[in-house]
């Protein structure tokens, strides 16, 4: 309670300092649709792929919320969605590459249950470059929570799409989950059409970036290898690009339609691979892990300049 009451009193606070002219609030709630893909990979001991799952997201209905706090010529923005599929995704699980990364292996499950989180949060400085174009050097901190259950699936041999005459065999079930923090940097570029429509772009690179995820590969008949768990833990350098674009639309002086569309474009990372597999206790294994994610978003909202 008293850290709240001092938040209260600072916000307060501030507006007083500076003025309504200098102070502005603005709330927006917003609904998007995402389509994507986060990929799980393991490495052979001569660094070349010998293991790729990858989770779909066909798409995910995202509900969320945005805040703008302006301050002169700075800007603090905060923003949150959880998501709900509505569509079907699966996961492939790919074995076996050879020299040329063609797999010998697949197979193909239905994904039962997601969850997906993100929030952000944006500080920027306004650099006012003529009447009609703004600049803001930004800085984003981005946290993304995502987990899977898939289903147990119809194995699929070499790059077929369905299963060989007589060979219809199931593989296990698998669940996975990743925790992900990013830090992005980069400019924000705003054009001022007229007084009703204004259009943004930001482009943004992540210096740095780093991981946490595991899945759990459920048993079933006597194979004694399963059920058998990995944690993987991956730090990501300059491998993660997005492009923001947002048209914002004004109703009047106190309300707006904004129509975006976000692209998040990433390369894949390396890092340790920790498992119990063949064993009773976590081990370090001496092969690397890998993780990758690319993504699609697109929505609109609805801003309320307080």
């Amino acid at each position: 309670m008293k850290k709240f009451c001092a938040m209260l009193l600072c916000i307060l606070t501030s507006y007083l300092c500076f003025g309504q002219n200098d102070y502005h609030f603005s709330i927006a709630p917003r609904f998007s649709f995402t389509y994507g893909e986060l990929t799980e990979i393991l490495y052979g001991y001569d660094n070349e792929i010998v293991s790729r799952l990858d989770w779909e997201q066909k798409p995910l209905l995202n509900l969320g919320l945005e805040s703008d706090i302006f301050i002169k010529d700075f800007a603090i923005n905060s923003a949150f969605d959880f998501s709900l599929p509505v569509g079907t995704s699966y996961m492939y699980d790919s074995d076996d590459f050879n020299a040329d990364e063609i797999f010998d292996k697949r197979s193909k499950h239905p994904i039962s249950k997601t969850t997906n989180l993100n929030t952000e949060l944006t500080l920027s400085y306004k650099v006012q470059c003529s009447s009609a174009i703004t600049v803001f050097p930004l800085i984003n901190f981005q946290y993304i929570y995502t987990s899977f259950e898939a289903d147990k699936g119809i194995i699929l041999f070499g790059q077929q799409t369905t299963p060989s005459p007589g060979k219809k065999v199931y593989a296990n079930k698998i669940d996975y989950f990743r925790h992900s923090f990013f830090i992005f940097s980069g400019l924000s570029i705003k054009l001022t059409q007229s007084e009703v429509f204004s259009f943004k772009m930001d482009f943004l690179i992540s210096p740095w970036g780093f991981q946490y995820a595991s899945d759990l590969h459920h048993g079933s008949g006597n194979n004694p290898l399963y059920p058998f768990s990995t944690y993987d833990y991956i730090n990501s350098f300059l491998s993660k690009i997005k492009i923001n674009l947002t048209g914002d639309f004004k109703l009047s002086q106190n309300a707006s339609i904004l129509l975006f569309a976000n692209f998040t474009i990433g390369f894949p990372d390396k890092g340790d691979c920790y498992t119990d597999y063949s064993s009773d206790e976590i081990y370090l294994s001496s092969q690397k892990c890998g993780a990758d994610l690319n993504f699609i978003k697109a929505g609109a909202s609805f801003k309320v300049y307080l």
